[in-house]
Protein backbone atom coordinates (compact mmCIF):
# COMPACT_ATOMS: atom_id res chain seq x y z
CA UNK A 1 0.00 0.00 0.00
CA UNK A 2 1.06 3.63 -0.96
CA UNK A 3 1.78 6.13 1.78
CA UNK A 4 0.14 9.55 0.47
CA UNK A 5 1.69 12.07 2.72
CA UNK A 6 5.08 13.05 1.58
CA UNK A 7 5.82 14.85 5.36
CA UNK A 8 6.89 12.77 8.05
CA UNK A 9 4.43 12.04 10.87
CA UNK A 10 6.32 14.55 13.31
CA UNK A 11 7.80 17.30 11.35
CA UNK A 12 4.49 19.00 11.44
CA UNK A 13 4.68 18.81 14.78
CA UNK A 14 8.22 20.27 14.91
CA UNK A 15 7.70 22.68 12.00
CA UNK A 16 4.32 23.87 14.32
CA UNK A 17 6.21 23.85 17.83
CA UNK A 18 9.51 25.98 15.90
CA UNK A 19 6.48 28.43 14.63
CA UNK A 20 5.13 28.85 17.58
CA UNK A 21 8.26 29.62 19.61
CA UNK A 22 9.25 32.11 16.91
CA UNK A 23 5.88 33.53 17.79
CA UNK A 24 6.59 33.79 21.57
CA UNK A 25 10.24 35.48 21.47
CA UNK A 26 8.06 37.63 18.87
CA UNK A 27 5.13 39.15 21.24
CA UNK A 28 8.18 38.80 24.07
CA UNK A 29 9.96 41.73 22.01
CA UNK A 30 7.20 43.51 22.39
CA UNK A 31 6.51 43.87 26.49
CA UNK A 32 10.20 45.17 26.64
CA UNK A 33 10.38 47.87 23.74
CA UNK A 34 11.45 51.44 24.24
CA UNK A 35 8.67 53.88 25.34
CA UNK A 36 9.89 56.59 22.79
CA UNK A 37 9.92 57.28 19.13
CA UNK A 38 13.42 55.82 17.38
CA UNK A 39 13.76 59.27 15.92
CA UNK A 40 12.90 62.11 17.97
CA UNK A 41 12.87 60.76 21.38
CA UNK A 42 8.73 61.83 21.32
CA UNK A 43 7.38 59.69 24.16
CA UNK A 44 4.90 57.13 23.70
CA UNK A 45 1.79 57.56 25.79
CA UNK A 46 -0.62 54.26 25.10
CA UNK A 47 -3.86 55.34 24.31
CA UNK A 48 -5.79 54.12 21.73
CA UNK A 49 -4.80 56.96 19.35
CA UNK A 50 -1.36 56.78 19.80
CA UNK A 51 -1.90 52.67 19.32
CA UNK A 52 -3.46 52.65 15.62
CA UNK A 53 -1.48 56.32 14.34
CA UNK A 54 2.71 54.46 15.45
CA UNK A 55 3.93 52.37 13.58
CA UNK A 56 6.21 49.48 14.60
CA UNK A 57 9.09 47.77 13.36
CA UNK A 58 10.57 44.37 14.58
CA UNK A 59 13.77 43.20 12.76
CA UNK A 60 16.07 40.56 14.83
CA UNK A 61 14.50 41.45 18.01
CA UNK A 62 14.78 44.46 18.13
CA UNK A 63 11.31 46.99 18.75
CA UNK A 64 11.38 50.55 17.18
CA UNK A 65 8.97 52.92 17.37
CA UNK A 66 8.08 55.98 15.21
CA UNK A 67 5.66 58.12 15.52
CA UNK A 68 3.41 59.44 12.59
CA UNK A 69 4.86 62.92 11.88
CA UNK A 70 8.14 60.93 11.41
CA UNK A 71 6.96 58.10 9.79
CA UNK A 72 5.50 60.28 7.05
CA UNK A 73 9.84 61.35 6.52
CA UNK A 74 10.80 57.60 6.38
CA UNK A 75 8.11 56.76 3.50
CA UNK A 76 9.35 60.17 1.88
CA UNK A 77 12.60 58.67 1.83
CA UNK A 78 12.02 55.23 0.80
CA UNK A 79 10.06 56.87 -2.25
CA UNK A 80 12.48 59.52 -3.00
CA UNK A 81 15.15 56.61 -3.52
CA UNK A 82 13.34 54.67 -5.48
Amino acid sequence: MKKLRNIKPGQRKRERREKMAALESQAAAFLDHTRECCLCKKEFVRTKETVTTWQVMVREDTVRLTCPSCWELVQAEVEKRT
